[in-house]
């Protein structure tokens, strides 16, 4: 059985990178967006048994709940990594052969990129969604789950490689635009509203950045 793994860090807690620019509260406000925008693309192209979510943050174990999606619940805050990999065990026992692990920062991903990848699990044993710059991992699929560890971070890509590579595994890293526009900087963000993807995202992030650039004009004025 396929399934999508969405793991959710609690939203407080998340997007720390941003915190030269956003408040705490917009941060949060950020990752809950970002989280909902996932959420329905996920919603709309995966069967409730196939999406499968581990997180301790209460606005997602509530949407779970409400909407009977599986959610393993978290009782302390471990790395993405780690979650991922406690996920990684809960799935096979529910009985899942091959696992999707997205991120909830790539809310530009779409139905025929989730369904791309799902289609790839029938060819490779371990398929690595890069980061931007090449060298992270956005996205991990495995077949069987537990057929690598998880190791997500700096040089993951090459961590995730070489692991299938000294367990003669077929595998491919495979870029998908909308999965390497994570939002982790101002950068980030910006390159995220050059995509014009329609989403609430988009939408929030061009009401900050309109405000931003008020606010420059404005000390520009004073000064």
């Amino acid at each position: 059985m396929f399934a999508v793994l969405l793991p959710v860090k609690e939203f407080h807690q998340s997007k720390q990178r941003l915190a030269g620019w956003l408040s705490p509260a917009d941060r949060e406000a950020l990752a809950r967006t970002m989280f909902e925008d996932v959420w329905m693309t996920l919603r709309s192209s995966i069967a409730s048994e196939h999406l499968l979510v581990i997180s301790s943050e209460p606005f997602v174990t509530n949407r779970c709940r409400e909407e009977q999606i599986p959610c393993h619940v978290e009782t302390d805050l471990p790395s993405h990594s780690k979650s991922v990999a406690e996920a990684t065990r809960w799935a096979m026992r529910r009985g899942v052969t091959s696992l999707l692990s997205v991120p909830i920062d790539t809310p530009a991903i779409t139905v025929e990129e989730i369904a791309t990848l799902a289609g790839l699990a029938h060819r490779y044993s371990v398929v690595v969604v890069p980061s931007a710059d090449g060298t992270g991992t956005n996205a991990l699929l495995r077949t069987p789950p537990d057929v690598i560890a998880p190791q997500f971070g700096p040089g993951s890509c090459a961590l995730h490689v070489a692991q299938a590579n000294c367990s003669r595994l077929s595998h491919r890293v495979y870029p998908v635009a909308s999965l390497a526009a994570d939002i982790d900087t101002l950068e980030d963000a910006e390159h995220f509203l050059s995509l014009n993807h329609p989403c609430r995202t988009t939408t929030l992030l061009r009401e900050w950045f309109a405000a931003r650039n008020e606010l420059r004009r404005g000390f520009a004025v004073c000064s």
